[in-house]
């Protein structure tokens, strides 16, 4: 009886050490588990954070070029002092070009708005109404600033009767 109780002792024993091993190795694949969900997690959070630095590349690029692109920008489209001479001449021209005799035009200065001073210009013209609308469309495919706030048109025949006020901007 004695060999039955060594016998049994020692299976009891080696079940209870095998017992241990299997919740050992549960608590271990457990960590494992966690472990690697924590590193998913990380790695989740790190690429979204990637993600995000790159959009903020991108936009700092574009914050970057802003001061070249505004230099640009007034130099083509902004009007000088001496620009605007040019300016009033071209007016003259494009509507000489369209059969209009130079109009009395009145100028308004407006007040400085930062760097830029609006210019307002106001004339009346009459003719067809052919004349009237390439000049206007002569006017608007001009590359610098400026724009028809209002335009009043009224016919009579062949006749057009047109009363304008446009605005142009002049960097200080």
């Amino acid at each position: 009886m004695k060999k039955y109780r060594i016998a049994v002792i020692a299976l009891l024993a080696l079940f209870a050490v095998a017992a241990a091993a299997c919740l050992f190795s549960l608590a271990y694949a457990s960590a494992r588990g966690i472990s690697r969900q924590d590193r998913q997690e990380r790695l989740a959070a790190f690429r979204a954070q990637e993600k995000e630095f790159l959009s903020l590349r991108g936009e700092h690029a574009a914050w970057r070029k802003l001061p070249g692109d505004l230099r640009r920008f007034r130099s083509e489209r902004l009007f000088s002092m001496d620009d605007y001479a040019a300016f009033r001449r071209d007016l003259n021209l494009c509507l000489d070009d369209n059969g209009f005799p130079a109009p009395s035009i009145s100028l308004q200065f407006g007040p400085v708005q930062g760097r830029l001073r609006p210019v307002r210009i106001q004339f009346a013209l009459s003719g067809s109404y052919r004349s009237l609308k390439k000049f206007i469309f002569d006017m608007e495919q001009k590359p610098r600033m400026q724009f028809f706030e209002r335009m009043d048109l009224s016919g009579s025949g062949d006749k057009v009767q047109g009363s304008f006020d446009m605005e142009a901007y002049l960097e200080k």
